[in-house]
């Protein structure tokens, strides 16, 4: 009788044990699919089962202001819905040809929607630079690229997605060891060079030299060519900003992008 007794108990703790295993299962998988949903309209429902049937296919990356691909953002077309890969390509299959809105949903960028004129066959829309998804943060581009063994050059931009003026006090490029090898605002007089590209742009010297970027503005540009010893590896670009209170303070944020050394020998840095 004692045996059986822990026999039963045994299978009771078993039973409760899948039980409880089931139901955070259930909970989790709902919680996931909530937030999942939350950046699709209330408004509208889609159904991922049974979309419209078409002939047409809509192929493209996802790319932003600076064309750089954005990895595994949610794109909507009428009823059809997919993800974005690491890369930011994306199919759609089977869409009927005609107008159509497409939206974008990824991250950190705001609600990307664009009408399209989809064709019979594929189609390929252009998604970025003017026609790329818009941040609704600070976004810092950063790109090296040498032709020689002893210099490099490259290509920065920045982009202030929100509503308040930002000010840059420091953009300095690092070796892969860590190492300053130039402040692209600092030296060779990047202040002016900057400025020589919008009117939009101000330098502020009080109460520490900062560059004020307009809110809802992008510019992107290039660094003057550096001289050295420059091995492969990773490269960054270290951005020291702040908004209004912090600039006065003099309590910036640190933003860091990473590139490697890409190899262009016609000396005009570009992307694809």
């Amino acid at each position: 009788m004692f045996s059986r007794f822990w026999i039963r108990l045994g299978k009771f703790g078993l039973f409760t044990l899948i039980a409880y295993l089931l139901m955070a299962w259930i909970v989790i998988v709902t919680i996931i699919i909530r937030e999942e949903l939350a950046i699709v309209d209330a408004t509208k429902v889609i159904s991922v089962f049974n979309p419209a049937q078409g002939s047409s296919t809509i192929e493209g990356q996802v790319r932003n202001v600076f064309g750089d691909p954005v990895p595994f953002g949610v794109i909507i077309v009428g009823e059809h819905l997919v993800q974005a890969d690491s890369t930011g390509a994306f199919r759609i299959m089977n869409v009927t040809s005609g107008r159509h809105t497409l939206e974008i949903f990824a991250g950190d960028y705001a609600r990307y929607t664009r009408e399209i004129q989809v064709e019979e066959g594929i189609n390929h829309p252009t998604i970025k630079y003017e026609t790329g998804l818009w941040p609704q943060v600070f976004l810092v581009d950063f790109h090296v690229f040498y032709k020689e063994n002893d210099e490099i050059f490259g290509m920065v931009g920045f982009a202030n997605g929100t509503t308040e003026p930002i000010y840059i006090e420091r953009a300095s490029i690092l070796s892969p060891g860590g190492e300053a090898i130039s402040d692209i605002l600092h030296d060779n007089d990047g202040f002016g060079y900057f400025m020589d590209l919008s009117n939009k742009l101000e330098v502020v010297l009080e109460p520490q030299k900062a560059l004020k970027w307009a809110p809802r503005m992008v510019q992107g540009g290039e660094f003057a060519p550096l001289k050295g010893y420059f091995p492969p590896g990773p490269y960054s670009l270290e951005v020291h900003y702040a908004f209004q209170e912090g600039h006065d303070l003099g309590q910036y944020h640190v933003l860091t992008i990473t590139d490697h050394l890409d190899l262009d020998n016609d000396w005009h840095p570009h992307l694809p």
